[in-house]
């Protein structure tokens, strides 16, 4: 019993012994590097890359340290240096990599993108069928109108006769190929049908009209959202800015993105248990990691959402992490207990962990993107074009919520701020705010406020100097140059200076982060997603439908990676922990095939992510990475084809052929 209790003693000792042990053993053998004595032999190394920190925190083309190897121990970066130098770490049980030249840079934190909303396509997997109670149904639009608005007709009464009264008809519009945004231009501006029209067609059945981000619903799916969600109708009246258009919004059927969404995260997957959504958010999260992001920013705008996440957090499967902003208020009911809610709940950004945490509030609905973003008075346009523009005013829903959230204490993170008069809103509510609360404008700059899209914020020097003064973190993605064509047809070339200044920004001292990384083509005749470095690259050439967009305002290739790396990770409030490779950071690694520092501009656009590894696990490694290493393939397989790559910039009319045996 007695060499019993001896050696147990001896073996809890152990792991406290051990490094001096080996310390001591080293001394005869040759120096222990101090890395291993303070951590332990490294798990995994990686020698023979071009290993590019991203450590410049600067606003110049610099992408700071460059290394052959880098050393990872648990969740960590251990070491950085030559091969050799790593080497030095190496134990028994480590994975020596050799990356044979290969490029190496931080995981891809991407400041905004909704991925969890292709959670829903995944549930059939798990047995769930979406929707529960109803049918999908689709279509292709015509360019006119009215033939358009036949179809959605011979559509509508079609599926009716596929279902029971009181199930859900959920009818989805695709653009037709030679103008693929025309439907959903139709939607933005409420020309393609109204409540009345399709109380005719479907009477007694819920019904959802889906052209884009706005929508229609019929009196049957009125009655039932107002029943589940109590000031459903009054709540989108305030929403969908019914007071400024002079419309009930109600009575014509009128629904936002959110107010949509809401039928199919709350309404439809009431019954879904947590454990499945939050198998399905774990499979779109590994999508992502697919296309090398390791961080991911969103709002989490209802309930569902954040049961499905803290559900997968707490069974410690985060494939990627996730800073989420709250948007809780865009859940559609009764209004004037909407404008309160985040004083009620305290603050609660910094709670979390290192997979998911909250790092503010936001508001989809603070301005908007095309055709409604609001530039005011800094142009003239005709009256029913100055009259979409959506302009924040104290007393509204969104100005109201925000500014509440505000004086609580809350981080406005998130908030859509599109057009240049919205952001001088912006300014003013956090000025009404910050006068409540006593606050410096360094405090306000250290709560490190963001605007998101930036369409037409444009560069005149009140703004610029309003962002600096406020501190206000820009995230814009440069995808939005999709809709130049169409402002200018509005407004004519007055408006050209508004669209997306990123150098005149950069060079003023603004601070800017990216987004939409991997986003779908919205307008190029394929529902396909772009190549992951696409964005990066369109920053870089500003080439878009075969045409360069302001060459004035093109940023250098490492400023628009930093846009989704060193100054990303200040956005999600961890740039102590991510962005840039760095000992004691993360070890959120990404892989490329080629290297894109070095390669012609339009071969960045062929970048394929090999290998991403997030918290020194690798969640995604491609089969022909997994063959040079001597392992098993991890993760989903990366799925872009070469027609993907070709069509980038070119001309519509190219684009659309190209696709058209598609």
């Amino acid at each position: 019993m007695r060499n019993h209790q001896s050696i147990s003693k001896f073996l809890g000792v152990w792991p406290i012994l051990a490094p001096l042990l080996l310390f001591q053993l080293s001394s005869a053998f040759g120096q222990l590097a101090p890395e291993v004595a303070k951590f332990g032999y490294a798990d995994t190394i990686f020698v023979n890359g071009k290993i590019v920190s991203m450590d410049d925190r600067s606003s110049s083309a610099n992408a700071g340290n460059i290394y052959q190897g880098i050393a990872v121990k648990g969740d960590q970066i251990v070491k950085l240096g030559t091969s050799a130098e790593v080497r030095a770490l190496a134990g028994p049980d480590t994975k020596i990599l050799d990356l044979k030249g290969r490029t190496l840079i931080p995981g891809i934190v991407e400041p905004h993108s909704h991925i969890y909303g292709a959670a829903i396509q995944y549930l059939d997997r798990f047995g769930f069928k979406y929707p529960p109670d109803g049918i999908i149904v689709s279509m292709q639009a015509d360019r006119d109108l009215e033939k358009t608005q036949a179809i959605m007709r011979e559509t509508i009464q079609e599926a009716v006769k596929k279902v029971d009264p009181g199930q859900w008809v959920i009818l989805r519009i695709v653009g037709h190929p030679e103008a693929p945004n025309e439907a959903n231009f139709w939607g933005w501006t409420r020309r393609l049908t109204n409540r009345k029209t399709l109380d005719l067609w479907s009477s007694e059945n819920p019904l959802l009209v889906r052209p884009g981000p706005r929508g229609w619903i019929n009196s049957k799916a009125l009655e039932m959202l107002n029943d589940f969600l109590p000031g459903y109708s009054a709540s989108i009246q305030e929403t969908m800015h019914g007071d400024v258009i002079h419309e009930d919004i109600a009575a014509i059927g009128w629904v936002g993105s959110q107010e949509m969404s809401v039928i199919d995260w709350e309404l439809f997957l009431q019954k879904l248990p947590p454990t499945i959504l939050a198998q399905a958010l774990k499979l779109v999260s590994e999508d992502f990691a697919a296309l090398g992001v390791s961080t991911f920013s969103s709002r989490i705008q209802f309930p569902k959402i954040m049961t499905g996440y803290a559900t997968l957090a707490g069974l410690g499967q985060m494939p990627i992490r996730f800073a989420g902003h709250y948007e809780i208020h865009r859940m559609p009911t009764d209004p004037q207990q909407t404008r309160q809610i985040y004083r009620r709940t305290g603050v609660l950004q910094g709670i979390g962990d290192d997979y998911f945490w909250f790092d503010g509030v936001a508001s989809e609905r603070w301005d908007s993107i095309y055709p409604e973003s609001c530039t005011g008075p800094d142009t003239q346009a005709p009256p029913h074009i100055k009259a979409r523009e959506v302009c924040p005013q104290p007393g509204e829903l969104p100005w109201d919520t925000l500014e509440n959230a505000l004086k609580a204490g809350w981080r406005l993170a998130g908030v859509h701020m599109c057009g240049s008069e919205a952001a001088r809103s912006f300014f003013k509510m956090i000025d009404r705010a910050r006068a409540v609360n006593g606050w410096s404008m360094e405090d306000v700059r250290a709560a490190r406020l963001t605007g998101e899209h930036c369409n037409l914020i444009g560069k005149a020097p009140d703004i610029i100097q309003g962002l600096k003064d406020y501190g206000i973190i820009l995230s814009c993605g440069p995808n939005y140059l999709h809709d130049t064509r169409d402002w200018i047809k509005d407004y004519g070339p007055q408006i050209e200076p508004f669209i997306l200044p990123f150098k005149t920004w950069l060079d003023s001292g603004v601070k800017l982060v990216g987004q939409h990384y991997g986003a779908r083509a919205r307008d190029q005749g394929t529902a396909r997603f772009q190549p992951p470095f696409y964005l990066m690259w369109l920053s870089a050439t500003r080439l878009y439908d075969g045409e360069v967009w302001q060459p004035e305002e093109r940023i250098d290739r490492v400023q628009a990676l930093k846009m989704y790396s060193t100054w990303a990770s200040e956005y999600v409030l961890k740039e102590d922990k991510l962005g840039s490779l760095e000992e004691g950071k993360f070890a959120d690694l990404l892989v490329i095939d080629r290297d894109y520092f070095t390669i012609p501009l339009d071969d960045i656009l062929k970048i394929r992510p090999l290998m991403t590894m997030v918290g020194g696990k690798m969640v995604v490694l491609q089969e022909s990475l997994a063959e040079d290493f001597g392992m098993q393939a991890v993760g989903p397989a990366y799925t872009f084809a070469d027609k993907d790559v070709e069509h980038i910039g070119k001309p519509r009319s190219e684009i659309v052929e190209m696709f058209a045996d598609n």
